[in-house]
């Protein structure tokens, strides 16, 4: 995670500064928004100060450029390290942020800064939002197949403060600047070898059709202007059954086979529609909900941080489902065995 991580109370005070001209009307629904946003830490690569000073666009990708390589770089070679692999003997490396845009990729710069190979075959994922957490699971192991003995890394690099859009008081703004915050995770997967904590089964997805409008981001001359329709956790809540119905059926599974559920949470509200569903069969999404707490939503990066809670919580050998939703709109599903034996 970022270095600077801030309590509830600094974030609120820093709110009603931002505020601070705005009809008190306005200022008290945003003051609730932010209470019931589920959200009572968050971490940033930003000072308060420059989250809530205008800069130019020139200036926040500026910022991108020097965290994403430097946080990026930073974690995917601790990880390689703890997994016992060397740079070079990488095969793969998919990225994935939406919240920023370099030419080159970052992840051009880590292969250039840790001495990866050659002929490392790098797959930036930059449009797929939340979603590109799950989605990178997939083409990881997609292009792993093909490849015995080979060895891919995903790292999710988000930072999402950094797209603070200070002129704009609209309620898309304010809601998904009390939801969101920086993080990121980086995932090493096999192709073969030991036995490792979890197993990638299978993968679906599914798109929701005339849907293009419920959540997405606008580069404008100030940076990124959110889109979040209030409609998506009623149209995730409706589409929920379809979307994991269709990957678990083909897998000879129902919900209630499943034993651990890791759900992006793109808010509260939508976990509580989720949650209701899955307390039917008798399960439910805790480590989602405590991940949001803690964090709060970190885009892409989100799920793979609830996956490392469940995996750290001695979870009972299983069936995982991992899902993360994003513009488009749909939802990308991954099936997990976890355990020893994985």
């Amino acid at each position: 995670m970022p270095e600077r991580r801030y309590e509830y109370d600094e974030v609120e005070a820093a709110f009603m500064r931002w505020l601070a001209d705005r009809p008190e009307e306005e200022r008290l629904k945003a003051k609730r928004i932010l209470r019931n946003a589920g959200v009572k830490t968050r971490r940033s690569c930003l000072t308060v100060d420059e989250i809530f000073t205008p800069c130019s666009l020139t200036e926040s990708s500026r910022r991108y450029r020097h965290h994403a390589t430097r946080l990026g770089v930073q974690l995917l070679d601790e990880t390689l390290r703890s997994a016992g692999i060397r740079p070079r003997d990488l095969d793969i490396l998919v990225t994935t942020s939406c919240t920023g845009f370099m030419i080159p990729s970052v992840d051009a710069h880590m292969a250039n800064q840790l001495g990866m190979r050659p002929d490392l075959l790098r797959l930036p994922v930059t449009q797929m939002g939340c979603a590109a957490g799950a989605s990178a699971l997939m083409y990881a192991s997609e292009m792993l197949r093909s490849r015995p003995g080979g060895v891919a890394a995903i790292v999710n690099i988000e930072l999402p403060t950094n797209t603070m859009q200070l002129g704009d008081f609209s309620m898309d703004n304010i809601v998904s600047s009390a939801l969101f915050s920086d993080g990121l995770a980086c995932t090493v997967l096999r192709n073969g070898g030991k036995p490792g904590f979890a197993r990638i089964d299978d993968w679906g997805t599914h798109q929701v059709s005339e849907s293009l409008d419920l959540i997405g981001y606008q580069l404008t001359s100030t940076g990124f202007l959110m889109n979040l329709h209030p409609s998506l956790p009623d149209v995730i809540a409706q589409h929920f059954d379809t979307a994991a119905g269709s990957l678990l059926s083909r897998n000879h599974l129902t919900v209630g086979d499943v034993k651990h559920f890791v759900i992006h949470p793109g808010g509260v509200k939508i976990l509580d529609r989720i949650e209701a569903i899955l307390a039917a069969s008798g399960r439910d999404a805790r480590h989602s909900r405590e991940t949001m707490r803690e964090y709060g939503n970190m885009s892409s990066t989100t799920v793979m941080v609830i996956l490392e809670r469940l995996l750290a919580s001695n979870p009972a050998p299983g069936k995982a489902l991992l899902m993360s939703f994003g513009p488009g709109f749909g939802a990308h599903q991954v099936l997990l065995t976890i355990g020893d034996k994985a």
